[in-house]
């Protein structure tokens, strides 16, 4: 089985957000503590049960963090028009950070008239590129909390679509097998580089791409393979679980 840092599993959804969350949030101030006083730790978030259930379990614990000291990014967003429902940074800003004062909310562009690099997926995949490299340069993030898909898709990265060795940070997707088709993501380099991952996901959906992934099945197959590392924490329910041979 693959070596990850952490493996737990957890019965019920509500169990794993508790006891997940109240972690993520300990650790994210303990890498503010570290860090250089003027510095900001850059934190990545996905979509999906983490933007809609695991974050806005977090609000009555939201004043545990010192945000003014926190960047926080999308690992990808559905090019959609901004405020439309797809959106990933709506649901990550409205959920929880609309209550974390002083945090810095990165949002990739949006297909508005107005906004940067508006007039094409690749317009706006290069001006993002360009807010990356100022803020990050050569940099990844410093801790990152994602979920996954039930084909073990991870960001907007999907089976068969995965570059191990791609030079570009940030990537244009177009026929996305799931909806919309549109897409801008971090590559699976940005987040092999990560200095910490924390994958949170639950349900029997998810059961046989974890497996195969531990099972150590090749990225290309299974994306989520490509994050698990002695430096990953993974926290899963029950069901979620189920096709992991744990030794």
């Amino acid at each position: 089985m693959v070596a990850v840092h952490t493996l737990e599993v957890y019965p019920t959804v509500e169990e794993l957000n508790e006891a997940v969350g109240r972690a993520f949030l300990a650790r994210l101030s303990t890498l503010i503590d570290e860090a250089g006083a003027d510095s900001r730790i850059n934190l990545a978030i996905s979509g999906g049960a983490i933007t809609t259930s695991l974050l806005p379990s977090l609000l009555p614990f939201v004043g545990d963090v010192d945000w003014s000291r926190v960047r926080v990014w999308l690992v990808d967003e559905r090019y959609v028009p901004a405020g439309d429902e797809d959106r990933n940074d709506d649901q990550a800003w409205e959920g929880f950070f609309h209550a974390a004062s002083g945090v810095e909310f990165v949002r990739m562009p949006s297909a508005d008239a107005s906004a940067p690099g508006a007039g094409s997926l690749d317009e706006a995949t290069a001006a993002f590129a360009d807010t990356w490299r100022d803020l990050m340069g050569e940099r990844s993030f410093d801790i990152a909390l994602i979920g996954m898909g039930p084909d073990g898709h991870i960001c907007s990265l999907f089976p068969g679509r995965v570059d191990m060795d791609e030079a570009s940070p940030i990537l244009a997707i177009r026929n996305s097998p799931k909806p919309p088709p549109e897409r801008i993501t971090v590559s699976m380099p940005v987040m092999r580089a990560c200095g910490e991952v924390w994958l949170t996901t639950t349900g029997e959906a998810k059961a046989d791409a974890l497996g195969r992934a531990f099972a150590d099945a090749s990225a290309l197959d299974v994306p989520v393979a490509g994050i698990l590392s002695p430096t990953t924490r993974v926290y899963l329910d029950e069901a979620a679980a189920a096709g992991i041979e744990l030794a």
